[in-house]
């Protein structure tokens, strides 16, 4: 800076003045009210016998719940598919599905989506933070899946990717939700006790670092039986901090 200075005061050139260092700007996050509301769409690529996949990935942004299709065209006809797949494999209405500009989700795609009476959005260009959810699931997929097997054909893998779909759903630990094992959830109204099972988890998550299911059934008494039947769930509290330490 001095040296810049210097050369100023000799052309004759006011003094440089010191500017702010600029803040990066922090994204807003949005916090969806009840299940359907928002379901994030993306492509992951992968690899199998030395052919590229498509890994077709939808996930809702208030519970997290994911579809898995796998894919052999990156085309608007495999993104059609993929709709009537998750329309069938979510457990709750779909009110709107978020996606980016790729090739694969073409106008054809937006009439589909829009003729089955889900409301579309496109992301902002270059802003695959707003599709971070799904984004970051892509990674887990890597870490998880992906990375630590090996396929000889498609049909093995897209059934092996059914059974990883199950397994992130119901049985992997969710930091994001703070719970374990989580009971399959019933194709209800959302007026049901689907959605009122999922209000009473969140609102506990919201409040508190650990949830305890026992407590949640105190909170809504119109599902003590349902979490009764759920399995060694029901009497489990987790803790991030001991999940991360072991203990």
């Amino acid at each position: 800076m001095g040296t810049i200075q210097r050369i100023f005061r000799d052309l004759g050139l006011p003094r440089l003045r010191r500017t702010c260092k600029r803040v990066p700007r922090q994204m807003k996050l949005f916090e969806k009210a009840e299940p359907g509301e928002s379901i994030q769409v993306d492509v992951k690529f992968v690899k199998i016998a030395g052919r590229w996949a498509f890994q077709y990935t939808a996930l809702d942004d208030y519970t997290r719940f994911r579809v898995l299709r796998l894919y052999r065209r990156l085309h608007h006809g495999s993104s059609l598919a993929f709709l009537a797949e998750l329309r069938q494999a979510f457990p709750f209405p779909i009110k709107r599905l978020r996606c980016d500009h790729g090739q694969e989700f073409s106008f054809a795609f937006v009439l589909g989506v829009e003729a089955a009476g889900i409301r579309h959005r496109y992301i902002r260009p270059r802003r695959p933070q707003q599709n971070g959810e799904v984004e970051r699931s892509h990674r887990i997929d890597q870490e998880e899946f992906w990375g630590r097997q090996r396929f000889p054909d498609f049909e093995i893998a897209a059934a092996a990717l059914r059974d990883w779909e199950t397994r992130h759903n119901y049985e992997r630990f969710s930091l994001a939700l703070r719970v374990g094992p989580r009971p399959r959830p019933r194709r209800t109204s959302p007026s049901g006790p689907g959605r009122l099972m999922a209000g009473c988890l969140r609102s506990v998550h919201s409040k508190k670092t650990w949830v305890n299911l026992d407590e949640t059934k105190h909170r809504c008494p119109s599902l003590s039986v349902a979490l009764d039947n759920a399995g060694p769930c029901g009497a489990m509290s987790f803790s991030a901090r001991s999940a991360g330490s072991g203990g």
